[in-house]
């Protein structure tokens, strides 16, 4: 599966994420991308835009149902150029990175049915 983005760098993994410095340990489920340069977010594969919704902590989020109910979320869009109920071709543009805190980093997770899938295991390597 190609990458959401032209070019980024994985900043949370999928799973537990361990702060030594603040002791703490968070879920991840998806993986974190900062993103420098080209911030447009392209569809991984073909499918209908399902919902578009403001989460806190993730920003304005975009999910696209594939075939045999795989969805892709994508979090943190500044911009969001497609619609609830469009149709969806693999690579095609459906928004923008928007700025946080720590960057531009896009939020993207994978779920088969409701089960959160690695990311990482299904994009292909840089």
């Amino acid at each position: 599966m190609n990458w959401p983005v032209a070019r980024g760098t994985i900043i949370r993994k999928f799973g537990e994420n361990k702060n030594l410095r603040l002791r703490t340990v968070t879920i991840n489920y998806g993986i974190d991308i900062r993103v420098s340069g080209d911030l447009t977010v392209k569809s991984v594969a073909d499918g209908v835009v399902s919902a578009i919704e403001w989460l806190p902590g993730y920003g304005s989020v975009l999910i696209i149902t594939h075939k045999d109910q795989f969805r892709t979320v994508y979090g943190h869009l500044g911009e969001i150029s497609v619609r609830e109920g469009a149709t969806i071709l693999q690579g095609e543009t459906i928004g923008k990175i928007g700025e946080s805190l720590e960057g531009n980093i896009l939020h993207f997770e994978i779920w088969n049915d409701r089960d959160n899938q690695n990311p990482e295991v299904w994009l292909v390597k840089r």
